[in-house]
């Protein structure tokens, strides 16, 4: 997978069209604060809908482009268009 983006807490991975990234924490101990994903085809709306009817909760908003959730585990998941740059810099 290439580097397509990093900063020094931030790393995101190229995988085909899409992407899979990984944010640091502000913690003197080691923590990831959330992970993330850029899609193919990403729809926001049908993506929100699913995790509804799983009874997820996902911050609020309605961007088209981005959101996050927590799994079913606890952790913080961000869903993203594949083009979806964020705050990396």
């Amino acid at each position: 997978m290439p580097l397509k983006q990093q900063s020094a807490n931030t790393h995101i991975l190229g995988v085909g069209d899409s992407f899979f990234g990984i944010e640091q924490g502000d913690s003197p101990t080691a923590k990831v604060d959330h992970y993330d994903f850029g899609i193919a085809g990403f729809n926001a709306d049908e993506a929100r809908a699913k995790l509804k009817k799983l009874n997820l909760k996902f911050e609020g908003g309605n961007s088209k482009e981005s959101f996050k959730f927590f799994d079913p585990d606890g952790f913080h998941v961000q869903l993203n268009a594949p083009d979806y740059v964020g705050h990396v810099g």
